[in-house]
């Protein structure tokens, strides 16, 4: 007995040294490693640490920050894990910068150029009511996403600005509120940039993991409709989902991120968006859905989808994903559907509205049975970016035999390249009747009526004005 009391006595001893001769090493080589040591500590037992220079009050941060240069903005309070009473703080770096027209800005102009967490430190010398010191735990360099991103339209157009690589400034911080996912604090960060008089805010998603004190970037964002992220339920699931809305005119477009896992301590989750290109389920209306979605007929892609979720045999097969894609796509078809059931001033927006939710034969009725409004409609389709015309041919490869997206296909063709280019299409359809190709022969000789009339009267005026 008296042997094994002098071993464990001897290696008790050894093993105190040996802690005692790391913890001197560590201090020596970090000084500031005495905090995180005394943390671990029990209340009672805690040593006097305030006069570390690693320490500083609210007051002392922002004189540090103005130091070097920069100012400190709106101070973000924090949920803190390593003091029962207290809280973390989150700080933005800011730097003055000079104001630009396309990029306003509150005055004097500031560019956040980095987040600072700071953690709160309570000290057993420390007097109740006093003001809590922090010290420095982690840093986030930020930098805005490049002005080509930012600009760039959900519209193609081979004559829009493509905009250069720069990075654009980052000037607010703005922390989620409401009904957020609880992995952390979320913030968004942001700034603005003008083009064509119209206000496309831009930024980052940042997560802070209060576990580990760690500050990430999610992802990158811009809004082509002018409007800030929100998170919104969607899927149905516990966390809500991230919601970019890129919307241009009728035709609408969300980008949807929902939190999935990831094998990262520091911060084990990521944004991952809803993309409708991967395909979970093999069944050939599923991937017509799909690929009908993709184009923007929401609709018709929900009225594939629907039948095949209330019918599918095997739930365990209808994965979260399937699941997420039909989502995704219920809530854009509830939008084209209100729209194009909606009253609209002018049957050219009638049928605007109709042929982004794929109602081709509602949108024909409305033209044949609106003769003065052929040369609008007609204009319509002429300034069509592109955005009808994908609609018809992603319809079209669906059923090839839809008389009515034929006969749109043709009007498109024929508003922006000429009769003939439209007749060539139209002739390169399988299975269309030569009574159909009459009946569109007609609408045909409307729209060309309609441009003639439409340039004769610019010529009038032209020949008008010469005289005067």
């Amino acid at each position: 007995m008296i042997e094994w009391i002098g071993i464990s006595l001897l290696f008790g001893g050894s093993s105190l040294m040996a802690v005692g001769a790391w913890l001197s090493v560590k201090l020596i080589s970090d000084p500031n490693a005495i905090v995180s040591f005394n943390e671990i500590l029990p209340q009672w037992t805690q040593f006097y640490i305030s006069g570390n220079k690693s320490l500083k009050t609210q007051e002392q941060i922002k004189s540090s920050i103005e130091e070097e240069g920069f100012s400190a903005g709106k101070i973000f309070p924090l949920p803190s894990t390593t003091t029962d009473s207290g809280l973390d703080i989150l700080v933005p770096v800011m730097k003055q910068v000079e104001s630009r027209a396309s990029l306003p800005c509150e005055t004097p102009c500031r560019e956040v150029v980095e987040l600072r967490v700071y953690q709160s430190v309570l000290s057993v010398n420390q007097r109740e009511g006093s003001k809590p010191y922090f010290r420095l735990v982690n840093t986030l360099s930020l930098q805005g996403p490049a002005e080509s991103f930012v600009i760039a339209s959900t519209v193609e157009s081979g004559s829009a600005p493509q905009g250069s690589n720069q990075p654009l400034p980052i000037t607010a911080v703005r922390q989620f509120q409401g009904k957020v996912p609880a992995g952390g604090v979320w913030f968004s960060v942001s700034g603005q940039r003008l083009q064509n008089n119209k206000a496309i805010p831009y930024g980052q998603i940042i997560n802070y993991n209060p576990t580990k004190n760690y500050l990430s970037s999610m992802l990158e964002w811009k809004s082509s409709a002018g409007q800030a992220p929100i998170w919104q339920e969607m899927t149905g699931g516990g966390d809500p989902e991230l919601v970019v809305e890129q919307t241009v005119g009728l035709d609408p477009d969300f980008d949807i991120y929902w939190i999935q896992p990831r094998k990262f301590i520091l911060n084990p989750v990521e944004l991952e968006k809803i993309s409708l290109q991967e395909t979970p389920i093999g069944d050939g209306y599923y991937k017509d859905a799909l690929r009908l979605a993709r184009n923007g007929l929401w609709s018709p892609a929900f009225a594939l989808i629907e039948p095949l979720r209330e019918n599918f045999m095997d739930e365990s097969q209808w994965s979260e994903k399937a699941q997420a894609q039909f989502d995704l796509i219920k809530f854009h078809a509830n939008i084209t559907e209100a729209q194009a059931i909606a009253s609209w001033a002018s049957p050219s927006q009638k049928v605007l509205a109709g042929l982004i939710d794929g109602r081709w034969q509602e949108s024909l009725n409305v033209f044949e049975n609106n003769l003065s409004s052929t040369y609008d409609i007609a204009k319509l389709l002429q300034n069509d970016s592109g955005r009808l015309r994908k609609r018809v041919d992603a319809a079209l490869r669906v059923d090839r035999e839809e008389f009515n997206a034929i006969a749109w296909g043709t009007l498109i063709v024929a508003s922006q390249k000429g009769r003939r280019r439209g007749m060539s299409w139209l002739n390169r359809q399988p299975q269309i009747s030569e009574k159909g190709k009459e009946k569109i022969e007609k609408l045909l000789d409307r729209i060309d009526a309609a441009f003639a009339e439409k340039e004769n009267i610019q010529e009038q005026k032209v020949r008008r004005g010469g005289v005067l």
